[in-house]
């Protein structure tokens, strides 16, 4: 499974507190999430998983 970088988690993280898309998570549960669940939630939940959350996102700067 491809990984997601710190600055891409905290988008990930975002995005689950956006929609929310599995289980009845409070914003304050999803920053307990590991890192691990987040990027399996990602890749599970969102269209397209990881390679397309990373497009959808805005491109970090180098």
């Amino acid at each position: 499974m491809e990984e997601l970088t710190p600055k891409q988690l905290i988008e990930a993280r975002n995005w689950i507190k956006d929609c929310c898309p599995w289980r009845d998570l409070r914003e304050d549960q999803v920053d307990e999430l590991t890192d691990e669940e987040v990027t399996a939630g990602i890749e599970r939940h969102f269209s397209g998983g990881i390679s397309e959350f990373k497009k959808a996102i805005a491109p970090e700067e180098k």
